[in-house]
């Protein structure tokens, strides 16, 4: 089987970069575009963990993101 690494790191950076752009208009779901594109980046583990120190521990619990990342 190929390996597909280097293109899910593509994918994501399009999708965190879209997920910018798009920001600014008044088109929903722009931010969930960027949190699945690091999630397509870094992967489900990574993510959460990079959310957890960024945030502090009652908002990462109070956004649920936990939660969410897993769902994606």
């Amino acid at each position: 089987m190929k390996n597909y690494k280097h293109y899910h790191k593509l994918f994501g950076v399009l999708l965190i970069l879209a997920g910018i752009i798009l920001y600014p208009t008044p088109i929903p779901g722009t931010t969930t575009l960027i949190l699945l594109g690091f999630v397509w980046f870094m992967g489900k583990k990574k993510t959460i963990q990079s959310f957890k120190n960024v945030l502090s521990h009652k908002m990462f619990n109070f956004f649920k993101i936990n939660k969410i990342v897993s769902k994606l």
